[in-house]
């Protein structure tokens, strides 16, 4: 039977250098949002949710690519609006955005009703499927902090979720990471308003 495995166990498994390269990649696509936004004002107003969306995943994934290309114990699947990053044999995780409640959107596609539903897993063969992504504030249109998360099934709130962050130590990068409580009551007026507008990022 499958069993949740805890954030900090997973966390370690992933390892240093995978966080700290999403991190960085978070840091760096804000900036890049910032930048954008700066020198055309009008184009980031003009944009639809969906087509923002669109434009910081590319960025994100051309971040996350670079930053994580030379690690051996990563694989990036790039296929399409599909992108994903395998660490080991244990973790496969998709670039997503996260909602205010840290939900992701996704077609309700085979593949992803497969990708996020943790149950189906074999047994001794299981996968640990994981968000790897940011949270999108929707009444600022800005990226907030850096997000892993896991749940099961697609339209299921997160098992946890977790803030990460890295900063420069003595010796080495300094990982931090907050658990985010899924019982606490939130409201998000904006995954009501937006349930018709599934996105494929």
């Amino acid at each position: 039977m499958f069993s949740y495995p805890a954030a900090d166990d997973v966390l370690q498994d992933l390892g240093d250098k995978v966080v700290t390269a999403l991190v960085d990649a978070t840091k760096a696509t804000r900036s890049d949002l910032a930048e954008y936004r700066d020198v055309f004002p009008a184009w980031v107003a003009d944009s639809s949710d969906r087509g923002l969306s669109n434009w910081i995943h590319d960025r994100l994934w051309a971040h996350l690519r670079r930053a994580l290309t030379d690690i051996d114990s990563v694989e990036l699947a790039d296929q399409g609006v599909t992108r994903e990053v395998a660490v080991g044999l244990r973790y496969r995780a998709r670039v997503k955005r996260h909602t205010m409640r840290d939900r992701v959107r996704s077609y309700a596609t085979k593949a992803a009703l497969a990708f996020w539903a943790q149950s189906d897993t074999l047994e001794g063969m299981e996968e640990v499927r994981l968000g790897f992504g940011y949270r999108w504030n929707p009444e600022d249109r800005q990226i907030g902090s850096t997000i892993i998360s896991l749940r099961d099934g697609l339209d299921s709130d997160a098992i946890w979720a977790v803030e990460v962050d890295a900063a420069p130590g003595a010796a080495a990068t300094v990982i931090t990471w907050t658990p985010v409580d899924p019982s606490l009551p939130q409201i998000d007026l904006y995954e009501a308003v937006a349930q018709d507008e599934e996105e494929a990022t």
